[in-house]
């Protein structure tokens, strides 16, 4: 009797389990669609999104780093020992060639200059008196000479003075902006004492070197774009304005210079610069570089054309923003797929829709 409710408990559940999986069967069933359709419209064709290909201007550039140095720098100092009396200039001054910055007691300088200028005096009016009796006959030959002699080194006498005199005063070479200084007035100097610096900041000059393998491809007034820890973000614009003759055999590099317009004065010598030097500059077309394709060594992208996704190999170059530089047949305008590769192939058929938002190429195109 167990045996036969045992057998029959067996029956039981093995039909509950066949119903249920007729029944999961027929649900999912009801549930399923009819067909599987890839996303698109209603005539089943794959939406995807295109950006137009551009024609765009990239450089072939070199990068180095550099240092500023204004265009003309000095450090001045005393012509002659002697106690400040007037400091006509202060830290970040900008002055004129010729301004007066710093003055030293001169009323011995003065005097000895006046003591030449009476002996002089003395001396030319004793030389006309020997001429005037040489022209009559009354004078000798020697007394004119010996005149014009002592006439001679009064004149020599007086310019050193004056030379002394022009020493006590500190003028500006050139133009430019002063630096600092520590002097006070009473204070004793001689040609040892710095006095303070003077830039001429109104173009910079940026110190660098490139590897001598580009030598060939360097010209003065060559351009080079600049940029500086201190303003991120905003480059500087200069050009090459000198290429030194030797290569440095340690580090087989070339020494340049460049020159960069500050009439702002934002730059300062000795400042740390990147350097960017455009070696050459071509228009190529452009894609965005998300619709590019990389399968090994072949790179491709995909063209609408009439409804129609079609392959187009490309060889890569240069890069700037989202835009990559192409080598193939592809002309300006080209609607390129940039959304649903994944899904795209040589053929398939499209509904192309613009993209959303514009590949950004950076300026200068």
């Amino acid at each position: 009797m167990r045996m036969a409710r045992f057998i029959l408990a067996i029956l039981l559940l093995g039909g509950a389990s066949l119903g249920g999986y007729f029944l999961a069967s027929d649900m999912l069933a009801a549930t399923a669609p009819d067909a599987e359709i890839a996303p698109g419209d209603a005539s089943g064709a794959l939406v995807v999104e295109t950006e137009p290909a551009r024609i765009l201007t990239f450089a072939e550039t070199v990068e180095a780093v550099g240092t500023t140095r204004a265009r003309q720098s000095v450090a001045l100092h005393p012509a002659a020992a002697g106690r400040v009396a007037e400091i006509g200039f202060a830290a970040g001054d900008r002055v004129a060639a010729g301004d007066v910055l710093l003055r030293l007691d001169d009323a011995a300088a003065r005097a000895g200059l006046a003591a030449a200028e009476a002996t002089l005096a003395e001396m030319r009016a004793g030389f006309e008196r020997q001429r005037r009796l040489a022209e009559t006959g009354t004078a000798a030959e020697v007394a004119l000479e010996a005149a014009r002699a002592a006439l001679q080194r009064a004149e020599a006498e007086r310019d050193m003075a004056a030379n002394t005199l022009e020493d006590r005063v500190i003028r500006a070479p050139f133009g430019g902006v002063l630096g600092l200084s520590d002097l006070a007035l009473g204070q004793w100097v001689d040609n040892a004492t710095p006095v303070t610096t003077l830039d001429d900041l109104s173009v910079v000059e940026v110190a660098f070197s490139v590897p001598e393998q580009h030598l060939a491809r360097l010209a003065p007034g060559q351009a080079a774009r600049l940029a500086s820890p201190a303003y991120p973000g905003e480059p500087f614009l200069g050009r090459i304005s000198a290429i030194d003759t030797r290569v440095d055999q340690t580090t087989r590099s070339i020494a340049l210079r460049a020159e960069v317009p500050n009439g702002d004065g934002r730059l300062a010598g000795g400042m740390f610069m990147r350097v960017s030097l455009v070696l050459a500059e071509q228009k190529t077309a452009a894609v965005p570089e998300r619709a590019l394709t990389v399968s090994g060594d072949q790179a491709f992208i995909y063209v609408a054309r009439d409804g129609i996704a079609r392959r187009v190999d490309v060889v890569t170059g240069a890069q700037r923003g989202e835009m990559i530089g192409v080598t193939s047949d592809l002309p300006e305008g080209a609607a390129v797929i940039v959304s649903n590769l994944h899904s795209v192939r040589d053929g398939t058929e499209v509904e192309a829709t613009t993209a959303r938002r514009a590949s950004a190429a950076g300026p200068g195109e």
